[in-house]
């Protein structure tokens, strides 16, 4: 969670666990439902 914290824009996988959501700017769908995929084709 530090990680996130640091970092400029911090994103969370939908299946991640909740505090590292709730530090999260924004968060993506799972890692089953191509979350990453979803955040870069926004970013």
């Amino acid at each position: 969670m530090e990680s996130i914290r640091n970092i400029g824009y911090g994103v969370a996988m939908g299946n991640a666990i909740e505090e590292v959501k709730n530090v999260a700017d924004t968060v993506t769908a799972s890692n089953e439902e191509d979350g990453v995929a979803q955040i870069l084709e926004k970013i």
